[in-house]
């Protein structure tokens, strides 16, 4: 069979390109032992004079840099686009190139320390003899040893920190960042002091070999009082620039908490509509406090501790070449597990983490849900049952911590105390995940527009408008409504449970757009109206309005970008009769409603919704059977509010009710059923057409009521 042949091909191709990475390695290892070796040390005999040994040893440094450089790039380039084929072989070849220039830069370095940690004293004219890597094979594999762990160090901050490297937190770091703003440039400080202060606590070892030194030398009294003076100077000094350094990160890494904490909440608050309805409530909030806080905590604490951490074994590094360069090369040489387990054991260290996140977003729905509506809960008796549900969202999360906390014990394990908080700011970036993802998120409804006319009529129309909630896009809600509210006007709208009333308001208050047709206000779509404009012109009160834990004047006032006057506040109140009740209160407008307005009764609730909704004098309102928790006579207040009022001139009302002395008075009443309107007319024409509209007037329920 012809086709069973085309695999292996392939196959044989992905096996040559995979060992063509380490051939290109193993080929560079033999040029630089068998041509760079012997070559470049009498090529620079020739060109540099013997008077001038470190030039020498920096022109051999450099060829041999230039040399594997170019080697690295030839590898490179042949195995270019093998990644995915050669399984992953093609993570280390970048790593070539930082490997040569450690092994070109290493011995020229060391050679340029020898010589000004000598700098004053005696001289020695073979000390740069002594770093010539051609002379025997312990000298050369000692200089692999001393360059691996600086191209592991290289290679790791790059793929840490390069844009669109393979596990780069490159962006995440640069994005956190970014939300510091102008306060970022206190970090160069931050990281000034830290240097200071690690090179003042290396007073202690330093000045400890000096001690022992005078004893052995038996010095006199003068010099060890002059070592220990400037050694507990310098340990003061670097405790209290240890406190500075200290104090600006965390006041800084607080800024950035508030910081990202509102853009989160913000970005948030600019998502359609239903992005809260298929997101819970529980995991929103646990975006917002949870994943935030505990990202500001690792960096506020484990990222300073291991800058801390990072910065005194750099000092302990050059302290350790000053004292013995053959036993810091020897010590160099396991570096680089240092920095291959962390990043193993990291990524599935953050993987866990981020379940945690989810699992903890998850429970906190649970007792959110339940506490905010409990007496739904005691009603129906079923304290054990959500007790049950949010306990065994707790052994999920057990489950998940108890992994995590194998993983870390396995991270500390085989890591060192320098990367032991390493994990921990891997977590760090794991939780900005979802904080990035939200805030990264286009809300699915239109950019505010810009429209803010002095004028505005209120005349709206309804042209041809159907909609589909997008959860359901095959199920039609509304099709082809077309109408007309006008200046002046009460136009109410009746129907069946679930025949749409409810959406027609939801659209009006551009919450939704119309899958088909145009929705216009004066003739302009309403998204093309600036937002804030467009919402106080278009004012709603529904049949459960939401209330916030403010006082009375808050709630009110809510969302009016000028603060009213108390005049402005107690004149809607009085209009919308909530100024009876509120004026009786100890605190008057001061007082706090409570809780979603748990301390009102539902007409009150009603009534002071109402008035939040008169003090903007819209254009357009919206009562969503707004009147159906008030009494007989508040909902008298409210007819002659609608129909005799010397305002109803200037809005256009669109009335949803059960109350059938308001609809009867209405201009026009709408009969909707399944999405469209099967009637229209007065109230009179209607009981005439004896239809639809007629059979639910003498029906046992009245209207009915709205969804």
């Amino acid at each position: 069979m012809p086709s069973s042949g085309f695999p292996a091909p392939c196959g044989c191709l992905c096996l040559p390109r995979a060992s063509l990475a380490w051939l290109g390695a193993a080929l560079l290892l033999l040029a630089d032992w068998v041509l760079l070796r012997p070559a470049l040390p009498g090529v620079s005999s020739l060109l540099v004079p013997a008077a001038l040994p470190l030039l020498r040893v920096w022109v051999v440094g450099l060829s041999r840099w230039a040399g594997l450089w170019l080697g690295a790039r030839g590898v490179l380039r042949a195995t270019a686009g093998t990644d995915s084929e050669s399984g992953g072989v093609q993570g280390w070849l970048p790593s070539l190139e930082p490997l040569a220039a450690a092994l070109g830069l290493a011995l020229p370095g060391l050679a340029l320390f020898r010589e000004l940690s000598s700098w004053g004293g005696p001289r020695n004219a073979d000390c740069t003899g002594l770093l010539h890597w051609g002379s025997r094979l312990d000298a050369f594999a000692l200089s692999y040893a001393a360059a691996l762990p600086a191209a592991a160090l290289w290679h790791k901050l790059r793929s840490l920190w390069v844009r669109g490297c393979h596990g780069s937190s490159g962006d995440a770091v640069r994005r956190l960042l970014g939300c510091l703003g102008s306060e970022i440039r206190r970090l160069p400080l931050v990281l000034v002091v830290l240097v200071l202060s690690c090179l003042g606590e290396m007073a202690i070892p330093f000045f400890t070999g000096r001690f022992t030194d005078w004893i052995l030398q038996d010095g006199t009294a003068t010099a060890f009082t002059q070592n220990i003076t400037l050694m507990s100077i310098l340990t003061i000094a670097s405790a209290v620039l240890e406190f500075v350094g200290d104090g600006i990160y965390n006041i800084t890494m607080g800024h950035l908490h508030s910081r990202l904490q509102g853009q989160v909440f913000r970005a948030v608050l600019r998502q359609e509509t239903e992005f809260f309805q298929q997101n819970q409530t529980g995991a929103i909030t646990s975006r917002i406090t949870e994943d935030t806080s505990t990202l500001s905590e690792s960096l506020s604490e484990k990222l300073s501790l291991l800058l801390w951490y990072l910065v005194r074994g750099l000092c302990l590094l050059g302290l350790m070449l000053w004292g013995s360069l053959s036993l810091t090369v020897v010590t160099l040489v396991a570096l680089p597990l240092l920095f291959l387990l962390p990043e193993k054991l990291g990524k599935w260290y953050q993987v866990l983490a981020a379940q945690v996140q989810e699992s903890l977003a998850k429970s906190s729905q649970v007792a959110i849900e339940v506490l905010s509506a409990i007496p739904t809960v005691r009603s129906f008796a079923n304290e054990e049952g959500e007790a049950q549900k949010f306990r065994q969202k707790q052994q999920e999360m057990k489950a998940l911590n108890q992994k995590e906390a194998l993983a870390y014990a396995v991270n500390l394990w085989t890591t060192s105390v320098l990367l032991s908080t390493y994990p921990s700011v891997q977590k760090a970036v794991g939780s900005s995940e979802k904080i990035f993802e939200y805030l990264d998120r286009i809300p699915c409804c239109p950019a505010s527009g810009v429209l803010t006319p002095s004028n505005l009529e209120g005349l709206v129309e309804f042209q041809d408008v159907s909609f589909a909630y997008p959860g359901r896009p095959d199920v039609p809600v509304l099709q082809g409504l077309t109408f007309t509210l006008r200046p002046g006007e009460v136009t109410a709208l009746v129907g069946p449970n679930g025949s749409g009333k409810s959406t027609v308001a939801a659209l009006l208050q551009n919450l939704y757009q119309p899958t088909g047709g145009k929705l216009l206000l004066d003739g302009k779509p309403l998204p093309q109206y600036e937002h804030r404009y467009l919402h106080r012109q278009v004012a709603a009160v529904g049949q459960e309005p939401v209330l916030f834990g403010r006082s009375f004047r808050e709630n009110i006032a809510y969302g009016l970008i000028q603060k009213p006057t108390m005049e402005e506040v107690t004149a809607a109140a009085v209009e919308s009769r909530a100024h009876n009740f509120i004026s009786e209160l100890p605190q008057g407008y001061s007082t706090e409603v409570g809780e979603a307005g748990s301390q009102l009764s539902g007409g009150q609730r009603q009534a002071v919704a109402l008035a939040r909704a008169l003090i903007r004098k819209p254009r357009v309102l919206i009562l969503d059977d707004a009147t159906s928790a008030l009494d007989a006579n508040n909902q008298l207040w409210v007819e002659q509010l609608l129909y005799q009022s010397p305002k109803r001139c200037s809005r256009s009302v669109l009335l949803i009710t059960q109350c059938l002395s308001l609809v009867e008075q209405a201009d026009h009443i709408l009969f909707l059923e399944g999405g469209t309107i099967c009637e229209a007319g007065t109230h009179q024409q209607l009981m005439q057409n004896r239809e639809r509209y007629w059979t639910m007037v003498q029906a046992p329920g009245g209207l009915g009521a709205p969804e």
